[in-house]
């Protein structure tokens, strides 16, 4: 798979005002997962890979028309926000500034993004294992979890079958334990 010039692959990321939490409660993390699954067919992207994380999150989107990309993201957000806010009795930015994003400029990187998108959790201590993060589609990349994104293309392309990911997956966490 060749990665375009100008790539369709864009990662998006922010992290909470002051490095403060995003997320109150896991109610937060599945509303937040809900709204990125109901905003997806009212624009023309794919989301490729997740993972939402106590003050921050990471999304990788692939679109044609990146103005589409920073549409549904800013959609998306304030949606979250405005519901967070209201929750937690709060008024406000919930998020450090713009949203940024990274154009992902080859398939070396693209897999490098993805895999870094699933291994926050575990590099960040909250988990073991990937799997075990019940906020990121990992998961659904190694078929635990049923979706209805197409997951399967994507990683066949990236990486082979699912064994190729998790173990390409589970090298790195013992190098990142090493």
């Amino acid at each position: 798979m060749m990665v375009e010039h100008v790539s369709p692959y864009v990662h998006y990321y922010n992290r909470g005002v002051n490095k403060e939490a995003i997320f109150f409660s896991a109610l937060q993390y599945e509303y937040l997962i809900q709204t990125l699954y109901r905003f997806l067919p009212k624009y023309r992207l794919q989301l490729i890979a997740y993972c939402l994380m106590p003050n921050h999150y990471h999304i990788l989107l692939k679109h044609d028309d990146h103005k589409e990309g920073s549409k549904y993201i800013q959609r998306v957000f304030n949606t979250f926000t405005q519901a967070v806010n209201h929750q937690v009795s709060r008024v406000g930015t919930l998020f450090q500034g713009n949203v940024k994003k990274r154009f992902v400029e080859d398939d070396g990187y693209l897999a490098t993004v993805i895999m870094y998108i699933h291994l926050n959790p575990v590099k960040s201590g909250l988990c073991n294992q990937p799997e075990q993060w019940l906020y990121s589609d990992y998961r659904e990349w190694i078929g635990l979890k049923s979706t209805i994104r197409n997951i399967e293309t994507e990683r066949k392309q990236i990486f082979g079958d699912i064994n190729s990911y998790v173990e390409m997956m589970n090298l790195e966490i013992q190098n990142t334990l090493s």
